[in-house]
């Protein structure tokens, strides 16, 4: 796995050689590429270096319970106030131990700007670490000593095993760490460059072509101007120490990367994947999903009352069918309703041709008089109507009338009412009425 350090957005690109100890510099991805990706003894794969800058930091008081309730979103929220990216774009890690607990966000679209950037060369991103790891962890705690890289490019800064950032104002971090009593200045790795092809260069002082030595000139002005912004930068940093009478203390070793980094709680590398969801399709998706089970739930509802109703239905019909014809059960199961009550229904037209010719002898007289009809009952072989008279030789006279027609009728239950009127009810006997036959006998 290639180790390469990002230092600033338009720094070059430092790549780790793990049998020399150094960084080396490439101008950019392609170039990385070119040197390392076709190389058969070298792996396509790669532990990235991001800018700390890039990196918001909140420690909390909440302790390992309490942050996992929170969950990832709560979390994010954390750095609302401190984030101009949308909180809900922000990729979380936790680090810590049981006393203090330190919560590190990065925006998703850094990660998947890195990432696409070593995709177009056909390299792949399998961690993505701050940079600050690259530090040394310091020997002493409670913010007394703490580790210092700088270059043209960047400055960081290493307070313990959890903790480092990316130092935009010296000064004000001295101020913030009020027991600190020594600082451990790491060499700037383009030193280490500029030792590294110190060689190439005086093998140039060998050549009498004029190009190779305005080659040798322009390495050695760019080496010289390098040379001459890390002394100003140490030089200042040395003066700010010496005002704030802190030790300073120079180490050899260079930012060196970490072992595993595929396994380290920083760790921001997230897989690439083609079905990520905006969160609010994920909303919209999960209220279409609750409508559709409402309408599911909806849907059984109903069916279970029409089953209820048709149950209910069934039984008033069984229990009907048993009051009209108490010998025989009404079987459902087998045939339908109507197929079983056809044959009871009366299928013959001459009983209701006779209840037809009585009506049609009546009704006349009933329009010539001064009688109302009402609550008509038609039954087999009878046929009985209520009338409404002023008086009771109202309703003896039109029973007479009937009687005259040759209507076997009879008057019966005479009432009168509070308005003085009187009701009666007029029965005809259909069987033995002989005019009835004789009609029924001419249809």
């Amino acid at each position: 796995m290639l180790h390469v350090w990002i230092r600033s957005q338009h720094s070059p690109l430092a790549v780790w050689h793990a049998d020399t100890k150094e960084w080396q510099s490439v101008t950019g991805w392609q170039q990385l590429y070119d040197i390392y990706g076709n190389n058969k003894n070298s792996a396509s794969s790669l532990c990235l270096y991001f800018p700390s800058s890039y990196l918001l930091q909140v420690d909390t008081k909440l302790n390992a319970a309490q942050l996992k309730q929170l969950g990832n979103t709560g979390k994010q929220y954390l750095f609302e106030e401190a984030s101009l990216t949308p909180v809900e774009q922000l990729a979380i890690r936790q680090i810590g131990d049981t006393h203090a607990h330190h919560i590190y966000a990065l925006a998703e679209n850094n990660i998947e700007s890195w990432q696409q950037s070593a995709a177009l060369v056909g390299l792949s991103i399998n961690a993505l670490l701050p940079d600050f790891l690259l530090l040394p962890i310091p020997e002493e705690g409670a913010a007394q000593q703490i580790i210092l890289y700088q270059d043209e490019y960047t400055a960081l800064l290493r307070q313990s095993q959890y903790q480092g950032l990316a130092v935009n104002y010296l000064p004000l971090i001295f101020e913030r760490l009020p027991h600190l009593s020594e600082v451990c200045i790491l060499p700037s790795i383009s030193s280490a460059d500029l030792a590294s092809i110190s060689a190439p260069i005086n093998a140039f002082d060998n050549l009498s072509d004029n190009s190779n030595n305005s080659q040798k000139t322009d390495l050695e002005s760019g080496f010289t101007s390098d040379s001459i912004a890390e002394t100003s930068i140490a030089t200042e940093t040395a003066n700010l120490l010496a005002e704030q009478q802190i030790l300073s203390t120079p180490l050899s070793t260079v930012p060196m990367p970490i072992e595993i980094p595929e396994r380290h709680a920083l760790n921001f590398f997230i897989k690439s994947s083609t079905t990520n969801l905006s969160p609010y399709l994920r909303v919209a998706m999960m209220v279409a999903l609750s409508a559709l089970v409402l309408q599911m739930a909806t849907d059984a509802l109903q069916i279970y009352r029409y089953n209820t109703a048709a149950d209910a239905a069934q039984m008033a019909t069984a229990k009907q069918y048993q009051s009209w014809f108490p010998d025989e059960i009404l079987n459902t199961n087998r045939t339908k309703l109507q197929v079983q009550m056809q044959p009871k229904l009366r299928s013959d037209s001459q009983e209701s041709a006779s209840h037809l010719a009585v009506l049609g002898r009546i009704s006349p007289l009933i329009k010539q008089s001064s009688l109302h009809a009402q609550a008509l009952v038609m039954e087999p072989s009878v046929l009985s109507f209520t009338l409404i008279a002023p008086d009771r030789g109202s309703l003896d006279k039109f029973a007479s009338t009937l009687t005259a027609q040759g209507i076997q009728a009879s008057l019966e239950r005479v009432n009168s009412n509070e308005q003085g009127q009187f009701s009666g009810q007029i029965t005809i006997d259909i069987a033995d009425d002989p005019a009835a036959v004789d009609n029924m006998a001419q249809s």
